[in-house]
């Protein structure tokens, strides 16, 4: 994997497509979402700017489908600007650069579309070896 691929990851941990419907399931709350695809390797560009990065959606209802690393070494939710939570915790650098590691294949791309389910399911695995008595 490309080292500061991390810092983006298309698809977010907690999208899921069901039944032709979109949905989040973030911090175990499933909600009914609009997806809005975003190329990856835009908003890492000169084009965009670091205000459109940090803005919050006004509409809960609107995803990109994108995780963000923020400052403090935790995902985001890229639209909402939400902690993106696995089992009830919050998903940290280590565990999703673990995570990737074992999806993405050596010569994965920054903008590569990966399996959202999957990568939660990892990450929630990796939180269970942590906490197995977790109930979540």
């Amino acid at each position: 994997m490309i080292e500061g691929a991390e810092f983006l990851v298309k698809q977010c941990p907690c999208f899921r497509e069901f039944e032709g419907e979109h949905l989040c399931v973030n911090d175990n709350y499933v909600k009914k979402m609009i997806t809005i695809d975003v190329d990856t390797e835009l908003i890492g560009s000169k084009h965009v700017s670091d205000e459109f990065i940090n803005s919050r959606s006004n509409d809960d209802d609107l995803c990109f489908c994108l995780a963000y690393l923020g400052e403090d070494e935790l995902y985001y939710c890229m639209f909402q600007q939400r902690d993106i939570k696995v089992r009830g915790r919050q998903v940290s650098k280590a565990e999703m650069q673990r995570a990737l590691e074992i999806l993405a294949p050596e010569n994965a791309q920054f903008s590569s579309v990966l399996c959202g389910e999957c990568l939660y399911n990892i990450i929630a695995a990796l939180k269970d070896e942590v906490d197995p008595a977790c109930p979540i």
